[in-house]
């Protein structure tokens, strides 16, 4: 168990001025801590620089403490109990901070394809396939997408913009995921013996799937749908596993080699690959 923060010094002060000394800490030093304190208490980003490079600290109501390093710019990002201060948490991350510099290393050497601007001659990837999206001019109210012919064609109106189309396409995205999901489920299922309550779908940066294992809830990243169907079910087994196991120990690893003897080469695939863009 860990040691609880110091108290800081307004809260040791005793309400009894006969028994202790004078303080010296001013109301406007009070009102400040408890402002920090708030800010602490409702999940404030703070930064820490460790080794030189800045790190994004997001303390919440949790019990673990836990490094995440997105695999596409190798920025750093902790989530830690409250109660660890800075100092604790520095003490974390020298600790891990090999296998940080590792996935820093792995992003910096995977190639990235450049961000849409949701026009004609973009390239877009589904099931692992390129399609060059093609936007004609519709009047309907809203936008449609589909694929045909080999082209993704998006219709909308013509003062569309960027950020509407970005939507059309997400959806659309979101969609096919939704189908992919559902024809792998029951063979997925089958071979973990264990089913989740449920399957939801969003963007995430630094994680392909997330299994909550207290709700019985599996996220699965949204730009799964832009790989091969493989790596959708590789995914899937991973994270139902976790319904038997929590971490990623000997144990898991063991039932992973039954449940998916490839995992190894659909992950080094799947981080080593482009990091293609929704």
């Amino acid at each position: 168990m860990r040691r609880p923060a110091a108290r800081s010094a307004a809260s040791a002060t005793s309400s009894r001025a006969r028994s202790c000394r004078p303080s010296t800490i001013t109301p406007w030093q009070t009102a400040r801590s408890r402002r920090t304190e708030m800010k602490r208490r409702a999940g404030a980003v703070s930064q820490l620089m460790v080794s030189g490079t800045a790190v994004a600290v997001t303390r919440k109501a949790i019990k673990n403490f836990y490094v995440r390093v997105d695999r596409e710019t190798g920025e750093v990002r902790v989530t830690a109990p409250r109660r660890l201060s800075d100092d604790e948490i520095g003490r974390l991350l020298r600790r891990d901070w090999p296998w940080v510099e590792k996935q820093r290393a792995r992003a910096a050497l995977r190639p990235h394809l450049p961000e849409h601007r949701y026009e004609t001659g973009e390239v877009f990837y589904l099931w692992g396939r390129p399609y060059v999206l093609t936007v004609r001019e519709s009047h309907a109210r809203r936008p449609a997408v589909c694929v045909r012919a080999g082209r993704l064609l998006l219709y909308a109106e013509a003062l569309l913009g960027a950020e509407e189309r970005q939507k059309a396409i997400e959806a659309w995205y979101r969609a096919r995921l939704a189908q992919g999901i559902e024809a792998l489920q029951g063979e997925a299922e089958a071979i973990v013996g264990r089913r989740p309550r449920e399957y939801r779908i969003r963007k995430m940066k630094t994680r392909w799937g997330t299994c909550n294992t207290a709700a019985g809830r599996i996220w699965l990243n949204l730009k799964l749908a832009q790989y091969r169907p493989a790596i959708l079910r590789y995914i899937m087994l991973h994270e139902l596993t976790h319904l038997w196991v929590h971490n990623h120990g000997p144990a898991f690893h063991a039932r992973m080699d039954r449940f998916c003897p490839d995992w190894r080469t659909l992950k080094q695939e799947l981080d080593g690959g482009p990091a293609y863009e929704i």
